[in-house]
């Protein structure tokens, strides 16, 4: 019996250490990730700013279209 269980030891340290090695290697997976959730993040805030510039253009690109617009009404009203 003693020496069935001594054939089993190297195979069970063997798991052991198997189980300690992935445990170190999903702890460096878990830091990846978080660090990869961060980046995503930080561009996520970078698109938003960015958005913002858009939006303010565009909205003043728009009163530009509808002043130069109404300039033409005037004009056009005048010369009839």
């Amino acid at each position: 019996m003693f020496v069935l269980a001594l054939a089993n030891v190297p195979t069970i340290l063997t798991v052991l250490i198997g189980i300690l090695l992935n445990n170190g290697r999903l702890t460096d997976l878990h830091a990846r990730m978080a660090s990869f959730e961060s980046r995503m993040t930080s561009l996520d805030n970078r698109f938003t700013n960015l958005e913002n510039k858009f939006d303010k253009r565009f909205d003043l690109l728009l009163s530009k279209v509808i002043e130069v617009d109404n300039r033409l009404t005037r004009i056009e009203a005048q010369g009839h």
